[in-house]
């Protein structure tokens, strides 16, 4: 009988925790779906979407719609008929270190974020660890303009604090003076 009470107090810790992750994932998504001032919002049309899913976004699939992409401060949200998809940029301890965009056809908009996580170990030092993740958007070239305004407004925001780049980079890599971030 004991046993049954904690694997069913368990299993409602673990989807409590779920319907909360959920929760707070829904609000981000609205949160950049409602903002009054993206960087940019464009349409994939049916055969940009099909492309841009063989191309950059294995997690997605093309089911012939076409798809929204809203890029703001915090993030980028991707949505069709059938799924939504949140990429976090800049919110919370995460900082977009690199932006780049050559404004030609098939060049991707390409991003770059990263952050540190400390750890207080059992011997009461700090484990610090530094993470980076790459993303690649496909910018249908009609929104070169668009593509363009993101990475000016990501590069001005690191030249004018670069230590907030400083801090998301190890000691031991090198920086660049120009907060440029090799890609």
């Amino acid at each position: 009988m004991f046993i049954g009470i904690v694997v069913l107090l368990a299993v409602a810790v673990g989807l409590g925790y779920f319907y909360y992750r959920r929760r707070v994932r829904s609000k981000e998504i609205a949160d950049i779906l409602d903002d009054p001032n993206p960087l940019a919002v464009w349409t994939y049309t049916p055969e940009e979407w099909r492309r841009a899913v063989e191309d950059e976004f294995s997690w997605a699939r093309s089911d012939g719609s076409a798809a929204l992409i809203r890029i703001c401060e915090t993030g980028i949200c991707l949505k069709t008929a059938s799924q939504s998809h949140l990429i976090e940029l800049a919110s919370g301890p995460k900082v977009v270190t690199f932006a780049g965009y050559r404004g030609t056809e098939a060049s991707p908009l390409k991003l770059r974020v990263r952050w540190k996580v400390v750890r207080r170990n059992r011997r009461g030092g700090e484990e610090v660890k530094y993470y980076k993740e790459d993303y690649r958007i496909p910018v249908p070239l009609r929104e070169k303009d668009a593509a363009q305004k993101v990475v000016d407004f990501f590069t001005a925001r690191l030249e004018n604090n670069l230590d907030a780049y400083t801090a998301v980079v190890p000691d031991d890599e090198p920086i660049s003076l120009f907060g440029k971030d090799s890609f």
